[in-house]
């Protein structure tokens, strides 16, 4: 198991990580630290017991579980009835049925439903990519600002179905998405005025990336002319839907009274291909067209190591990494899972400089906090979604929310230059996210709802029972830490946790209040003598900047 020592001093790369080895498979020490980075990258905040048991799987086993393909989850459903829905009860799901706008807030209580049902799912996600990679998605096929709630759950549940699937086919099934034909304007997109929108994004932001530019108009990769003739090529696209029948649902379907059935000429940068009059099917043409290029990718590869591994891409890596990446992805006809596996098994994921080099992005900073320190939601529906919509709007302050992204490029600290990850940290910002950990230390989360207001919080106890020998204050915080931080700290910072920890008690003293409460787990006396000392360690702990990192 990681200790906590001065021995190594932590590392925190000003430059791309080195190569160490590249994509080929991780062969060093697999312990409680490389099983650690392995999940806090692959997850929204794993369990002690989850990366215990992952040291015991081993590496290969693990990646397995990460990547298996999860079954959907049941949708979200009306938590309360103090708006009611005149066609579904509480409990029963929306998703399906009439949006019924005209009762007041009955849209809005839906769009909650889909919120809270989303950290939920978060929380619960077990050992599982599903939840991290649906996430990734999101912010690479934007859409935001979509204000009927059954379009985003069935855009959300397209990202999950195939999350780590085809790219090309989730890139196809994206283009004609409900959501995303109103985000990027594509339901307007008619033979009588073409629009550029989705056409410029999807090869620009989506696919192939905006290269340097060549000349007027040209961005190496794309042109233009490209532009307007795929956006041509994409006309007749709207969705159905009839509003003298609320019963009716509304689906995307393709008008050819709406589409250009001319020959579309694509620039050089294209071969100067043509795209002839496909009807409803010259879509999956146009996709065809830009996935024969190399750069599709190249792009999405890039991304994804920007996500899981670090911002920062030198010629180095693109040639050694995302080259690889890149044909991978290609030999298995642009199925994610396998350049997934290779990149998260690899032996440059595991070098030491990549552990603890990225700032966690808001949602994992929620969830680490409160998957790994034993928070314990609500039995009651209606209290449970509740708490799970105040954690999303929680959120908001930290600038990472679902279906409310700021540009179509997507979340900046993810693309914009110099300061990347950087970005989530800001005088706004970090004292939310400690503020967030105070309360859910101290217990302070309050939800209203049935009955009146419930208090939650995390189960400090529980947590350090999970421990070896928690009378053990060495020991204890040397697991601790090994657990909620990314690397070793030094004895110093050993020194001041154990002070709060102890606060006026000696090391004995500690050693008699815990195994009296051991003995006596039920004696309310006992466990609040004990969480009395744990609040004051963790609200520390979870303060540090090493604590912020990944």
């Amino acid at each position: 198991m990681l200790t906590s020592t001065a021995e190594v001093e932590p590392m925190r790369p000003t430059t791309a990580l080195p190569v160490n080895g590249g994509l080929t498979p991780y062969q060093g020490i697999w312990d409680y630290a490389t099983a650690a980075h392995l999940l806090r990258r692959a997850m929204f905040g794993p369990t002690h017991e989850q990366i215990k048991e992952a040291v015991s799987d081993g590496l290969q086993k693990t990646l397995d579980k990460l990547a298996k393909d999860q079954a959907l989850p049941s949708p979200p459903v009306l938590y309360t009835d103090q708006i009611a829905d005149p066609d579904i009860p509480k409990g029963q799901t929306w998703v399906t049925g009439k949006l019924n706008p005209q009762v007041q807030g009955l849209v809005q209580l839906k769009e909650n439903s889909l919120y809270s049902w989303l950290m939920q799912l978060m929380f619960n996600e077990g050992v599982s990519l599903t939840e991290k990679m649906t996430l990734f998605w999101h912010n690479h096929f934007v859409v935001s600002e979509i204000f009927d709630p059954r379009y985003n759950y069935d855009y959300i549940t397209t990202l999950r179905s195939n999350c780590m699937g085809n790219f090309k086919s989730l890139t196809e099934k994206i283009t004609i998405d409900k959501s995303m034909l109103i985000y990027l304007n594509g339901n307007q997109n008619t033979n009588l005025a073409p629009n550029e929108n989705f056409a410029r994004e999807v090869m620009e932001l989506f696919t192939l990336g905006k290269g340097a530019l060549a000349g007027p108009g040209d961005y190496t990769t794309f042109t233009e002319q490209d532009v307007l003739a795929v956006a041509k090529a994409l006309t007749g696209w709207t969705i159905a839907a009839d509003r003298r029948n609320e019963s009716f649902y509304p689906y995307a379907r393709f008008d050819t009274r709406l589409h250009d059935k001319s020959t579309k000429q694509l620039s050089a940068r294209f071969n100067n291909q043509q795209i002839t009059n496909g009807e409803e099917n010259e879509y999956k043409t146009v996709i065809n067209l830009i996935f024969q290029k190399r750069e599709a990718a190249t792009f999405i590869c890039r991304k994804l190591y920007n996500y899981f591994v670090y911002y920062k891409v030198d010629q180095t890596i693109e040639s050694q990494i995302i080259d690889e990446m890149a044909n991978l992805l290609i030999a298995n006809n642009f199925e994610i899972k396998p350049v997934l596996k290779a990149l998260l098994g690899s032996e440059h994921f595991y070098s030491i400089e990549a552990l603890g080099c990225m700032i966690r992005p808001p949602y994992e900073f929620i969830f680490n906090t409160l998957k790994a320190m034993k928070f314990k939601p609500s039995a009651d529906l209606e209290i449970n979604y509740s708490l799970f919509v105040s954690i999303y709007r929680n959120n908001m302050g930290l600038q990472q929310v679902y279906f409310d992204i700021p540009s179509v490029a997507g979340w900046s600290p993810y693309y914009q230059e110099p300061g990347y990850h950087e970005i989530w940290i800001n005088s706004v910002t970090y004292p939310l996210r400690v503020g967030f950990t105070g309360q859910a230390v101290n217990k302070q989360m309050r939800i209203r709802g049935g009955a009146g207001t419930t208090t939650f919080g995390l189960d400090l106890v529980e947590y350090v029972t999970s421990f070896t020998d928690p009378a053990n204050i060495s020991m204890l915080l040397s697991e601790i830490v090994a657990h909620l931080l990314p690397q070793n700290i030094y004895q110093n910072q050993i020194d001041f946790l154990k002070k709060a920890l102890l606060g006026n008690l000696t090391e004995a003293q500690w050693a008699t209040m815990w195994n009296n409460y051991k003995a006596n787990p039920n004696n309310a006396q006992a466990r609040t003598a004990v969480d009395s000392r744990l609040k004051p360690l963790f609200t520390t702990l979870l303060s540090m900047p090493e604590y912020f990192l990944s």
